[in-house]
């Protein structure tokens, strides 16, 4: 296990980044996030040396996929949730499923609270897989329950979910 300052916002910005073009890569020297366009003088650099940049990938289609699953099992409005069940089913998924959050403002609030806190579970978990040790809190620490190791994210139900700012 190796301790580190993280650079929070920038590795949660990394988990987002949705131009797979780009590769981002948190340094184990000082916790910061490399975002390396490709033709960056420095992408092969850091690609060349594994011990000192870990790269940082975007978040499996899958597993976000299981967001969206969870998310809506856990609807409470029976005629929103099937409608929404259907909209995920076969290609487009993600697609249909945004394009009825866009009628439905107070489900789109939900989703977006409900995928970040999520996304912030995530970060958590790879931090771990890298058997890194958090120096510092997360921006997010606040929103966790008292007792909560401060880097550690927790998960919220639904009832939860309209608490979050």
């Amino acid at each position: 296990m190796r301790e580190l300052t993280i650079d929070w916002t920038a590795l949660h910005s990394a988990f987002q980044m949705n131009m797979p073009e780009v590769r981002c890569f948190l340094s184990v020297e000082d916790g910061k996030v490399q975002k390396l366009p490709p033709g960056d003088p420095n992408l092969a650099t850091v690609r060349a040396d594994p011990q000192h940049f870990i790269p940082i990938d975007a978040i499996p289609s899958r597993i976000q996929y299981q967001w969206l699953d969870d998310f809506i099992k856990a609807l409470e409005d029976s005629v929103v949730r099937e409608r929404m069940e259907a909209a995920i089913n076969g290609k487009g998924a993600f697609r249909r499923f945004k394009d009825i959050l866009l009628t439905l403002p107070d489900e789109r609030r939900r989703w977006f609270e409900y995928r970040d806190q999520k996304m912030r579970e995530r970060i958590v978990e790879w931090v771990r897989e890298q058997a890194i040790v958090p120096l510092n809190e997360a921006p997010w620490s606040a929103d966790l329950p008292e007792g909560s190791p401060p880097y550690v994210s927790a998960h919220i139900d639904e009832d939860s979910l309209g608490n979050l700012a």
